[in-house]
């Protein structure tokens, strides 16, 4: 699959800096993303249990997250599929979704 890249997603991976673990587990769900074939693949792919892969709840529910801590935590990768064969790195939430919303979402022009 093709990742596009958002500001958003940029912006917060920044803060990442401080966490080596999470960096890692970060940089094995981009290799399992770029790794798919297509976004069906990605949902039912059994190795998308290892990182937590969610489908968001309510108004957000066009989005998917990655959890980025091996036992639970609250630091999410949040990924918005494009079409079958693209999908967003949109945003990194660091509680548990509470400091993301549709509306910080800022793309790049393409």
């Amino acid at each position: 699959m093709q990742i596009i890249y958002t500001k958003s997603y940029d912006n917060t991976a920044k803060k990442l800096k401080k966490y080596p673990k999470e960096i890692q587990i970060l940089k094995e769900i981009i290799t399992y993303i770029e790794t798919s074939n297509n976004f069906q693949e990605l949902k039912t792919n059994p190795i998308k249990n290892l990182y937590g892969f969610e489908q968001l709840k309510y108004q957000n529910n066009k989005f998917y997250s990655f959890n980025l801590e091996k036992n639970g935590g609250t630091k999410r990768l949040i990924v918005l599929p494009a079409n079958e064969s693209k999908i967003y790195l949109i945003f990194i939430s660091y509680d548990h979704y509470k400091d993301f919303s549709e509306e910080r979402i800022i793309y790049y022009d393409e």
